[in-house]
């Protein structure tokens, strides 16, 4: 297999963040009433559409695209990080249950304008970096792309974790700004400036990328090259 040039990892853009029956959009709702319209606006109208675009070039090029969908194995969830597990505990006793979905339940499920296709990689996690749990490191060291492109959920969060995982194992970081969404613009736009920084990551817009992809390898071969030399 020929090494590609780029993967697309589209992280946690999962149902249960804007489906109006899932327990983790009403538990939510419970607390902070309203903290979860920048989220899902964002996710409709920004995230959505620029994973397609990214989509429509991975697909023309050849590229390899893979999914990460954070979910529970154990009906007890005690497969999960730590924080997800208590907030699913105390969901439960506060009478919503099922916070974070079990792998086979459809609120898991990636939501269905930005689907896997035939070919993609799934991979479920227990943990914000998805290099910490389920096969994606495997798969990434089977693969060995010289940069991986992030899209998905939440910025700050496990998106911002994997990537900072990727570039520690060798990755180059390519940020689409416009395909990742927080739950609020500070926190978005606070973890890609620190990414550039900790990553060496590149932000870009989904449109700026598909523009012109090779310009982008061409900078990341750049700076690996600068890296050799200090």
């Amino acid at each position: 297999m020929t090494r590609p040039d780029f993967a697309l990892l589209v992280v946690d853009l999962q149902r249960y963040y804007i489906d109006p029956s899932s327990s983790f959009r009403a538990w939510t709702e419970f607390h902070a009433p309203g903290a979860l319209a920048y989220i899902e606006g964002r996710i409709r109208n920004s995230v959505l559409p620029a994973v397609s675009r990214l989509r429509t070039v991975f697909g023309r090029r050849g590229w390899p695209t893979a999914y990460l969908r954070l979910c529970g194995s154990r009906e007890d969830r005690s497969d999960l990080h730590r924080i997800f597990r208590q907030a699913h505990h105390l969901a439960a006793s506060e009478g919503f249950p099922d916070l974070y979905p079990l792998s086979p339940a459809p609120l898991a499920d990636v939501l269905p304008e930005a689907g896997p296709c035939p070919g993609d990689a799934v991979f479920d996690k227990t943990t914000f970096s998805g290099f910490a749990s389920g096969g994606l490191a495997s798969w990434l060291e089977g693969i060995s792309p010289r940069a991986i492109v992030f899209a998905g959920l939440a910025t700050s969060q496990c998106v911002d974790t994997t990537a900072r995982d990727a570039s520690d194992r060798g990755f180059g970081v390519v940020h689409i700004e416009d395909a990742q969404a927080d739950y609020g613009a500070d926190e978005h736009y606070a973890s890609l400036f620190a990414s550039r920084g900790v990553c060496g990551g590149i932000i870009l817009s989904s449109e700026d990328f598909c523009a012109d992809p090779d310009s982008i390898l061409s900078r990341i071969y750049a700076e690996a090259s600068k890296d050799r030399r200090n």
